[in-house]
């Protein structure tokens, strides 16, 4: 019987926790391992060491890219400054990069980050800009609804971090964009990335419905017992 009203009084609970819309708002942090939601339990990652030839769109490791503009080359110097004669020994065209990046240049161009099958609850990547500062302005988008925006101010190009977004409610895309100023939200963009991190958690009703089944399957295993 105490079984029985057990779950008499979570089930309500549980289908009124379902019932509510979702309240969250995208939340902006700098640094790798900031964005990391917590209970996540899928990944998706991208580098770009295999788009050699700038494709657009191109897709890797569960997660599709595209961008507007036209393919940022580094003013000449080749993809990812390999061929920057004046760099110095040890030098590279942005610490915060590795090898190959992504990265566009046009009015108004922007980066596309697309969670190619799913929503997703944090993302992290390496930003720099084809700007002597780098002044990032980013857009979170469901359903090609606009969920969230912000800039951010990475100091001086060739240096560079890790941008990361959070929202407990999820996003599938987000844009990118790189100007000249810290107050510019449009004009000419030259956005870069490298390094991306996704991931995902289970829906409020994927655990609501674990919760319910595992509740169940310990009653039956109790009856058993008894």
């Amino acid at each position: 019987m105490n079984r029985i009203n057990t779950m008499k009084t979570l089930a309500p609970l549980l289908f009124a926790w379902l019932a509510l819309p979702a309240m969250a708002s995208v939340v902006q942090t700098t640094g790798a391992g900031s964005a990391t939601p917590a209970g996540a339990h899928l990944t998706y990652s991208a580098d770009f060491e295999a788009n050699t030839s700038l494709a657009s769109p191109w897709s890797e490791g569960g997660l599709a890219f595209s961008h507007t503009g036209i393919a940022n080359d580094n003013g000449g110097c080749g993809y990812a400054g390999e061929f920057c004669v004046d760099l110095a020994a040890g030098e590279s065209y942005s610490q915060a990069f590795s090898g190959n990046y992504f990265a566009a240049a046009g009015m108004n161009a922007y980066l596309s980050i697309h969670g190619a099958a799913t929503r997703l609850n944090g993302i992290e990547f390496a930003v720099d800009s084809g700007y002597a500062s780098i002044y990032v302005m980013w857009q979170t988008w469901l359903d090609g609804v606009l969920t969230g925006n912000g800039r951010v101010s990475l100091g001086a190009a060739g240096v560079g971090d890790v941008l990361g977004l959070s929202d407990a409610a999820g996003f599938d895309e987000v844009r990118v964009y790189a100007f000249d100023s810290a107050s510019d939200t449009s004009g000419y963009s030259a956005p870069a990335i490298d390094s991306v991190r996704a991931f995902t958690v289970p829906e409020p009703g994927s655990l609501a419905l674990a919760s319910l089944a595992g509740l169940g399957v310990a009653g039956l295993r109790r009856r058993r017992r008894s």
